[in-house]
């Protein structure tokens, strides 16, 4: 058999049939006014909302009860212990950014109405926004119990933060058959290596290297900024069906 003939006959075997009574589908749609009728569109706010329904709920009740720890461990020992604390927040967006991957859902996301880019960021941008604004609640709350003026605690509180988000977002970039073990290990290690930093280096928190913690601050944020942009980037990739 020449390929001519293998080509013609694999033709005739997957050639698709003839559509039946379309102009009369067509014709019905067209009746019924469907054919002019737009499509809803969803606007950010209500794709915003929904995603809400779909971010483990424990992942609130953990950072909900680690703010409050930190409320009261400042109540009760204002030192730099409380500092430590808030990378283990970061776990919540970081192991959020892969679930799709883990579940092996992600292929079927790429078909969504929304990409699985916009929905992952969705939900890094919901559960990153609720986490700031409730340590800017807190160091609000716990100015009263440290002797820094509220720039400082604030950039105390979020430099340990950023830098457990961003060395999660490259691993979890990098590692994306990790299950979510390698993100929380960074988070724990982070927290540990703040909190021995005090002993280290006794200099840390003193009021003379204030702008050092806001460089610092600055540098984790656009660098943060950057690796979400390129997790953002890789989501892109084409997926086989």
């Amino acid at each position: 058999m020449n390929n001519k003939r293998l080509i013609a006959q694999l033709k005739k075997v997957s050639s698709v049939p003839v559509p039946e009574r379309k102009e009369e589908f067509f014709r019905t749609l067209a009746q019924q006014g469907l054919l002019r009728r737009q499509s809803v569109v969803m606007n950010h706010g209500e794709f915003l909302a929904g995603q809400l329904c779909y971010i483990e709920k424990w992942i609130w009740l953990l950072s909900g009860l680690l703010l409050l720890f930190i409320v009261w461990l400042c109540s009760r020992n204002p030192g730099s212990h409380p500092f430590a604390l808030t990378p283990l927040l970061a776990a919540g967006v970081l192991l959020e950014t892969e679930r799709s991957r883990r579940f092996r859902m992600a292929e079927l996301e790429y078909a969504a109405r929304f990409s699985l880019r916009s929905i992952v960021f969705a939900r890094m941008f919901l559960v990153g926004l609720m986490d700031t604004a409730g340590l800017l609640i807190v160091v609000a709350w716990v100015r009263s119990y440290f002797p820094y003026h509220l720039l400082r605690v604030f950039l105390y509180m979020m430099v340990p933060y950023l830098t457990a988000s961003f060395l999660g977002s490259v691993y979890e970039r990098k590692m994306r058959t990790d299950a979510g073990f390698g993100s929380l290990a960074i988070c724990i290690l982070s927290s540990a290596v703040f909190a021995a930093a005090p002993f280290v280096f006794r200099q840390l928190y003193e009021e003379s290297l204030t702008a050092a913690w806001a460089a610092a601050f600055l540098l984790l944020t656009v660098s943060l900024g950057v690796s979400v942009r390129d997790h953002m980037h890789e989501m892109e990739e084409p997926v086989w069906n």
